[in-house]
């Protein structure tokens, strides 16, 4: 396949994951959060018992300065329940509260429900091709961008 030809189709990949992006964005405005508190809220609504903030953090691939400041205003809000570990002092459980529980169940369950109804729409072997190819792009692009970041780090060495 032509370079010109690729280009076009990473140029109609990208544009099509930036039109979920904004549609995944819209929906967090009109709920009333933000993108990241969406996510962070859609991590506490499945884990029923509650969980860390540093798993938030590993789940969401944000910085704990954010989740903190997203976790405070849910609790501020009454939407979570903070308690300390008692393993660990320094962390705290956060689980949704009862309040939040409700508003998590129309959120986010109305969000995956609206997720698995897209789905629904293709066929089922139109669903385990896009999984299949969502799998193999996701490491024919883990591939390139590692390779790249070892060029990256030896330049940076380089110059150092």
């Amino acid at each position: 396949m032509s370079k010109r030809k690729i280009k076009q189709h990473v140029d109609f990949f990208s544009e099509k994951w930036k039109t979920l992006e904004r549609l995944s964005e819209a929906y967090a405005k009109a709920a009333g959060l933000t993108p990241m508190s969406l996510n962070v809220l859609g991590i506490l609504y499945e884990h029923t018992q509650g969980c860390t903030q540093k798993l938030i953090c590993k789940q969401s691939q944000y910085n704990k300065q954010s989740v903190n400041m997203i976790i405070k205003s849910f609790w501020r809000q009454g939407l979570v329940e903070l308690s300390e570990m008692k393993e660990d002092r320094r962390n705290k459980q956060v689980k949704l509260s009862e309040k939040g529980q409700k508003y998590a169940d129309c959120v986010i369950g109305s969000l995956w429900k609206c997720e698995n109804d897209a789905l629904e729409k293709i066929t089922p072997e139109q669903q385990e091709a896009l999984i299949i190819f969502l799998d193999i792009y996701e490491e024919c692009f883990r591939n390139e961008i590692a390779a790249l970041t070892k060029i990256m780090n030896a330049e940076a060495s380089t110059n150092a």
